[in-house]
C-alpha cells in the first residue's frame, strides 16, 4: 500500500489540549495538593505559638528552650526532626522538650502540621 491509502484508512486522531492531558493533570494535582499543605502551615503555625514564646521570638536570640507539643506522642521519625532543629532533652507524654533551637527553626516547627502547640521552656532552676 502506498501512503496515500494509508492515511485514508486511518482516522484523524485529534490531539488533546495541553491541560487534558494525564501527565499534566497529576503534575497539577500534585502542585496543588504541595501548595496547600505549605499554605496551611503559613496560616496555622502562628497560632500554635504562644504568647510569650513570640515575645520572645521578637527580641531575635541566639537560640531558645522550647516545650514542643505533638498531637500524639512522638515516634523515631519526629525525635529525628526534633534532633536537626536541636537538642532533645526528653519527652513527656506527647510534650518534648528542645534547647538550642534557633528562631528560624521555632517558627519551622510550628508550621507543621503534626504539632499541637510550642511554647517556651521555663527557665533553669539553678
Amino acid at each position: 500500500m502506498a501512503a496515500q491509502e494509508l492515511d485514508e484508512v486511518r482516522p484523524l486522531r485529534k490531539r488533546r489540549a495541553w491541560y487534558q492531558r494525564r501527565d499534566v493533570l497529576f503534575v497539577m494535582f500534585v502542585a496543588a495538593v504541595w501548595f496547600a499543605a505549605h499554605a496551611y502551615g503559613l496560616i496555622t503555625g502562628p497560632m500554635r505559638m504562644t504568647d510569650t514564646l513570640a515575645a520572645a521570638l521578637d527580641e531575635n536570640p541566639k537560640s531558645l528552650d522550647l516545650l514542643v507539643t505533638a498531637n500524639f506522642p512522638p515516634e523515631r521519625f519526629h525525635s529525628n526532626v526534633y534532633n536537626t532543629i536541636g537538642v532533645q532533652r526528653g519527652t513527656e507524654g506527647k510534650t518534648t522538650l528542645l534547647a538550642r533551637v534557633k528562631p528560624s527553626d521555632a517558627r519551622w516547627i510550628a508550621r507543621q502540621y503534626w504539632i499541637d502547640a510550642v511554647d517556651l521552656a521555663p527557665p533553669k532552676k539553678k
